[in-house]
């Protein structure tokens, strides 16, 4: 006579599957707090530092201020940002990549983040 199989069983703690879901769990808890505890407005872009890199870097060819001062060579920013389309993720792609009529200035993912929401502040 045969024997039945026996039922499958759930897996031991420290394998596998089980530690999968503990380790998920655990991260969704850290998410959570963080976000609770207000802890990803240190990710956030900061328009300030944005400003000073404008200032820093893009003067030269963009009005960066909401009133044009003097003739430049490219768009305000406030033109920029009053694009219906225009989101400061956009922009801050935009930024990153090699242009042939921008200068090739090294900006970190931060540093193009924090100039984007510098330009976005200008949107009316």
């Amino acid at each position: 006579m045969r024997s039945q199989p026996s039922p499958p069983t759930r897996p031991e703690a420290g394998t596998g599957e089980r530690c999968g879901d503990h380790l998920r769990d655990r991260a969704l808890a850290v998410a959570i707090v963080f976000f609770l505890t207000g802890a990803f407005a240190a990710f956030a872009q900061d328009a300030a530092n944005g400003q000073h890199l404008a200032q820093r870097w893009c003067t030269e060819c963009h009005a960066i201020e909401t009133v044009r001062t003097r003739v430049n060579r490219a768009p305000p920013f406030a033109a920029i940002a009053a694009k219906p389309d225009i989101s400061a993720d956009m922009i801050a792609s935009f930024l990153r990549l090699p242009h042939a009529t921008m200068p090739n200035f090294p900006l970190s993912r931060k540093d193009a983040q924090d100039l984007a929401a510098f330009i976005m502040e200008m949107k009316k």
